[in-house]
């Protein structure tokens, strides 16, 4: 998911998941607006999650907005990334939500099913402005229940240092898979049993899992099964895992030393501790922002088959508007006005974001602004939606937890998938 905790400004922390605000006194909900509006004068409250860039982005738009639309007044109240889910869910249960909810699209579902959220008028047409993978969690019985703001890609692309490369006579990029392993035993450099330098760093929360579900994709497999259950028995599955497991296990280019730390790969790459990092285009920012770097490079990864290289994606950050609102329509308007061509650009560049929309994503005044994001943006149409993950968090852990015990040995790939496959499963079917 999309966020470094070297990124994060936290600026307090919620230990209470309630349905009213932290310390700060932030209210949630467009009840607690509604009694203290002024008369004729629209008020709105909206929450998101805290990051700097992406709050900072969002007032510059209620600016603009509020100045064009002088009768409408509209309240950001911003949470710590780690407790926002939860403010959410707690201000739903409570019937008390915010009149527009920035969610992540795999948790949208929940919310879209039991009818908390409203439908976005002209779904049809409106669809049809952005690319399936975002735009999946945002979808209910085919219906649209909120706008995508970014593509949340986290595959497709990866850090690289060049002069890394440059000193073992690499060139760059490895352009299929057997070379990038082979970059990556090169690349690796040890103190004894330790990696001080990793050939390529693709073991963090989220790219595990999504690595190992693009690679089934790009040997032309499947990972959903019937009912809503994922099938990890097949060929592909073993074939994606066992690879994985192999560059720890066997090649020794990664390990587990960072994994879940406060610091994400990222961070350690632009510290010098990888050569090669597996990570989505957002990260790019970390360097350019918080490193103060430049002398890297975001480059395509190679496909794990001669199929090219797709992947598996979730539906990012968007906009929702509450079924409980009392304001639905100035709501409405407003994340319609957040999505407008113009200003979702400007989002997604002073976020370092991938559009969701097409028209943007393919301009080439956009690419133009953003030469970083120039791999991602050539390989947009291969993404395909992660599919109806109930429970994002326990699906990922399944398969980390278990990557762990396949690479010490404790199981083997075929006890380990076995065991992914049925604890989601259980999983999926207690949230039907």
């Amino acid at each position: 998911m999309r966020y470094s905790k070297f990124m994060l400004m936290i600026a307090m922390f919620c230990v209470v998941f309630t349905a009213t605000g932290c310390s700060s006194g932030a209210n949630s909900g467009s009840n607690t607006l509604a009694d203290s509006q002024d008369k004729g004068k629209v008020k709105l409250v909206f929450w998101s999650h805290q990051e700097d860039s992406i709050v900072k982005a969002y007032k510059k738009l209620i600016a603009n907005y509020q100045t064009s639309h002088p009768d409408v007044e509209i309240e950001i109240q911003t949470f710590p990334y780690d407790v926002y889910n939860q403010k959410l869910k707690a201000s739903f249960s409570a019937k008390n939500p915010p009149d527009i909810a920035e969610m992540f699209g795999t948790w949208v579902p929940e919310y879209s099913k039991n009818n908390m959220l409203v439908e976005i008028p002209d779904s049809e047409n409106v669809k049809k402005e952005y690319y399936d993978a975002p735009l999946g969690g945002y979808l209910q019985d085919n219906k649209l229940y909120g706008l995508p703001l970014e593509y949340n890609i986290e595959n497709g692309g990866m850090l690289i240092h060049p002069k890394m490369l440059e000193e073992q006579s690499l060139k760059s990029p490895p352009s299929t898979w057997a070379e990038l392993v082979d970059y990556a035993k090169k690349l690796t450099v040890r103190e004894g049993d330790a990696i001080k330098v990793k050939g390529f760093d693709f073991v963090s929360k989220d790219n595990i899992t999504f690595t190992f579900l693009s690679l089934i994709l790009q040997q032309g497999g499947t990972y959903w099964g019937e009912d809503g259950h994922v099938n990890f028995g097949t060929p592909e599955a073993k074939q994606a895992m066992s690879a994985l497991v192999s560059l720890v296990a066997d090649d020794k280019v990664a390990d587990f030393t960072a994994f879940g730390g406060e610091l994400d790969t990222s961070d350690y790459f632009y510290q010098g501790n990888s050569a090669m990092t597996y990570r989505g285009p957002w990260a790019i920012a970390v360097g350019l922002s918080s490193y103060n770097v430049n002398d890297f490079e975001y480059v395509p990864v190679p496909s794990f088959t001669d199929n090219p290289p797709v992947f598996a994606a979730e539906s990012g950050w968007g906009l929702t508007v509450a079924q409980n609102s009392k304001q639905q329509e100035a709501a409405l308007e407003f994340i319609r006005y957040v999505s407008e061509n113009d200003n979702l650009a400007a989002w997604n560049t002073d976020t370092f974001t991938v559009p969701a929309k097409k028209e943007i994503a393919e301009s080439p005044e956009f690419s133009k602004n953003n030469p970083f994001m120039k791999t991602s943006l050539e390989i947009l149409q291969l993404g395909q939606w992660i599919g109806p993950v109930a429970d994002r968090d326990y699906f990922f852990k399944q398969v980390n937890d278990n990557f762990q015990m396949m690479v010490s040995g404790q199981r083997s790939v075929e006890d380990g998938l076995a065991d992914i496959e049925k604890a989601i499963n259980d999983s999926q079917d207690q949230h039907k």
